[in-house]
């Protein structure tokens, strides 16, 4: 009866694709546990098949906690192919009850290809399906677009913390894509995103663009707000994904606006004297796209720079942006002008040629400080620390320095991020931050991957010894 029920369930909500999930109402066990089905055992919780409570049929799986473990987690799951060819949507749904629970239950699913590398990933969470705690049953779904490159599923579900959940009649099902027609508002929009990409993505050549268009096309059908195109152009930044672009994103209207006007981050830089003789820079990331938030920033490293240089005997400088995860390149590198000095700092290049960027009498991209200040000696060692957490505009200031035969730079590896994302304003006021160039430093030497160290430093382990800046202190000592 149970299958039964499944069956015309699938045929209204789509095509079923059932055949290719084993045991999905957990009825088949062995040594009470359902067939088919993979969990880690954890001493904290107890997986097994329950016939006492269920959605339907025989039994149900259930997952309860044994200890105390409010931030461990107990997860099950099932490697599913994926059947069918060209772009389409799935549907993976499962039915889930809780009692006595505290923390977080949820359906996750991980989207693998050939490779058996993740190029996609959801849960109840991201896909805002969230699992309501201490309900009787519900069917909660997932959905995904996936494409040729998509092989397999990773398809289960989680408790999170303390409590008692049960799952039960699991589900796969492509949902066909409907015949009718969008409106000329979506279109247009979708039309909007994909010629920028078109005409603008370095990585624009390696996408299949007709395949690109059919798929859209499909894609698209019964859109009526740009709202509704959201899954469209999504694909298009997953496509981007694929071909290797890690860098582009959308930033939302509401945090263009925030930009506009203020600095979101709110990190400010910091300053101190080392060994008597060492000036200590730290420059955190910044985000506003305001002018004057920018130079005031860059004002406030300058004042630091002039401070330790006119008030000390400076031999050396360390320049951290080991904590500096991007933004806006300008005021950071405005502010650090009296360390990289005058002139062409690094280049943009893509296929339509390069564009350098500059310092001079303190200004940069259009941030400027009032009084700019010249160091009493342009040729103290600079040591610049990084790390993988300088990423994108961070990189960028990095590779600022680079080339200049004072400098040396110190730590691990940065984060790869070292393209150039241009800002394309949406007619629906959100931002296409995409990556349109390469960086490179002030030499001509290209960056396309992270930025290797020139003396790579082993992490400290205790919180109170800075290897990185004792390599440099070191070398600046010499």
């Amino acid at each position: 009866m149970k299958k039964m029920i499944i069956s015309a369930a699938l045929l209204v909500a789509g095509i079923t694709i059932q055949a290719q999930l084993q045991n999905p109402d957990f009825e088949e066990t062995e040594n009470n546990l359902p067939i088919g089905w993979k969990n880690k055992p954890s001493e904290l919780y107890l997986v097994k098949s329950d016939d006492a409570v269920k959605y339907s049929g025989k039994s149900a799986l259930q997952i309860s906690s044994i200890s105390n473990a409010p931030k461990a987690m107990q997860t099950f799951s099932q490697i599913i192919p994926i059947p069918g060819s060209g772009i389409r949507k799935v549907r993976l749904s499962g039915y889930i009850r809780s009692e006595n629970t505290e923390g977080k239950i949820a359906l996750w699913t991980q989207v693998w290809n050939a490779e058996k590398t993740m190029i996609d990933f959801g849960n109840s969470d991201t896909q805002n399906n969230i699992v309501v705690s201490n309900t009787d049953w519900k069917e909660y779904t997932l959905e995904f677009l996936v494409d040729d490159m998509a092989r397999n599923f990773v398809f289960g579900g989680l408790l999170q913390g303390n409590g008692k959940v049960w799952f039960d009649q699991f589900s796969v099902t492509e949902v066909p894509f409907s015949d009718k027609a969008s409106s000329k508002k979506a279109l247009a929009y979708i039309d909007e995103f994909k010629n920028i990409v078109k005409k603008n993505s370095i990585f624009k050549d390696k996408i299949n663009w007709t395949l690109m268009e059919q798929n859209l096309h499909k894609m698209s059908k019964d859109m009526e707000t740009v709202e509704d195109t959201d899954p469209t152009i999504l694909y298009i930044m997953k496509t981007l994904r694929n071909v290797g672009d890690n860098h582009s994103f959308i930033d939302s209207k509401e945090n263009v606006e925030k930009k506009n006007v203020s600095n979101p981050t709110a990190i400010e830089p910091e300053s101190k004297l080392m060994d008597q003789h060492i000036g200590y820079v730290m420059v955190p990331g910044f985000s506003s796209l305001s002018k004057e938030v920018g130079s005031s920033f860059a004002e406030k490293i300058q004042g630091m720079i002039r401070k330790l240089d006119t008030e000390n005997q400076i031999k050396g400088w360390i320049v951290d942006l080991r904590r500096n995860m991007g933004g806006n390149m300008y005021p950071m590198i405005t502010g650090l002008g009296p360390l990289t000095g005058e002139g062409t700092l690094g280049y943009f290049a893509s296929g339509k040629g390069k564009s350098a960027w500059s310092y001079k009498k303190g200004s940069s991209g259009g941030m400027t400080v009032s009084n700019p200040y010249y160091l009493k000696n342009p040729d103290t060692k600079i040591a610049v620390l990084i790390g993988p957490y300088t990423g994108s505009s961070g990189e960028a200031t990095t590779l600022s320095f680079i080339g200049k035969k004072n400098v040396r730079t110190f730590g691990q590896p940065s984060a790869g991020y070292t393209s150039g994302n241009q800002s394309f304003r949406l007619s629906d006021g959100r931002n296409l931050l995409l990556a349109s160039s390469y960086e490179m430093d002030r030499t001509g030497k290209e960056y396309r991957e992270k930025i290797q160290p020139d003396v790579s430093v082993v992490p400290s382990e205790s919180k109170e010894n800075d290897a990185d800046v004792a390599e440099a202190v070191q070398w600046i000592l010499k």
